[in-house]
């Protein structure tokens, strides 16, 4: 290679890798996956999480995506995020914020370049005095370089719905456990399938109907920002809701031992090429345990 484009290139990442240590030394603190795990087991506080998403639709900065910008949603999100005083719920933040050693070198640089253009926006928002859990621990296989321990991680991730009643709410092509065992451990599933796109739109439709759920059942929502807003409301009506992001699509990674992002048959996994084919599953369960369908809004 030419020397005289080496060293640009050394510098640039000199200079990337300067700015991410210099925030990481703001006292932010962040839990690992499995102290957040224990917190949601024992403490059975609801779960909000924050990814690089979140912050730029905080930031007011549009993106590619199944949600279009909402001004109402970036501020519901802010108001979120600023309620560390709230004992009923743990706000999660991405632990690439602090650390990235753990991650593979793709993901470092992610981190490490988000770090580089929003640190300095975002961490006015940042409570120095919060213990944050870790938005990852529903990311918690592919991006990881260690992946000796991942029988372990999934016994106690699924710990958390062990012999309880859970009702899912998630977007039409997510469907979350359908297709493998990752609920399997789980007393029963009932479901509301919310729009796969611009679901806050629908956002008190959707609240409406949760509310009529028994508050003995455990929530999981996988349904991008508006999961975020609606563990947090639903907390505040005595749920347990735990926005649970992606968590399917890891399993399905880690069952395959997949290295990389890939396509999932049947399943909606918008950082690979959003859906791989139309697969029927034909489960009948899953079509049983559907309480309520919320269309979406016309155009």
């Amino acid at each position: 290679m030419n020397v005289k484009y080496m060293i640009p290139k050394f510098l640039r990442s000199y200079y990337i890798n300067t700015v991410y240590k210099n925030f990481t030394k703001n006292e932010i603190n962040i839990l690992n996956d499995e102290e957040t795990l224990r917190i949601i087991t024992n403490e059975k506080k609801s779960i909000v999480r924050f990814g690089d998403g979140e912050f730029k639709w905080i930031l007011g900065i549009k993106q590619e995506s199944f949600q279009q910008y909402s001004k109402k949603m970036a501020q519901r999100l802010l108001e979120i995020l600023k309620s560390t005083n709230d004992d009923k719920v743990l706000i999660c933040i991405p632990e690439g914020l602090k650390r990235v050693d753990s991650y593979i070198e793709s993901s470092q640089m992610f981190w490490k370049n988000f770090v580089r253009w929003y640190g300095k926006k975002i961490l006015p928002f940042l409570d120095t005095s919060y213990l944050y859990g870790n938005t990852n621990f529903t990311r918690w296989y592919v991006e990881y370089r260690d992946k000796s321990n991942m029988d372990m991680k999934v016994k106690k991730l699924k710990s958390i719905w062990d012999d309880k009643e859970i009702l899912i709410i998630e977007g039409k092509d997510t469907k979350l456990g359908v297709g493998n065992d990752l609920f399997s451990n789980c007393k029963n599933i009932e479901r509301i399938i919310a729009p796969s796109q611009n679901a806050f739109e629908q956002y008190e439709n959707i609240l409406k109907i949760t509310k009529n759920v028994e508050k003995n059942k455990m929530i999981l929502i996988a349904l991008g920002p508006t999961a975020t807003i609606l563990a947090f409301d639903l907390a505040q009506l005595g749920y347990q809701a735990i926005d649970v992001g992606h968590i399917d699509i890891e399993y399905e990674w880690y069952l395959r031992k997949a290295n990389k992002k890939i396509p999932i048959d049947g399943k909606y996994v918008n950082e690979a090429g959003g859906m791989n084919s139309n697969l029927d599953f034909n489960d009948v369960d899953y079509e049983k345990s559907i309480i309520a369908s919320i269309g979406e809004k016309e155009k």
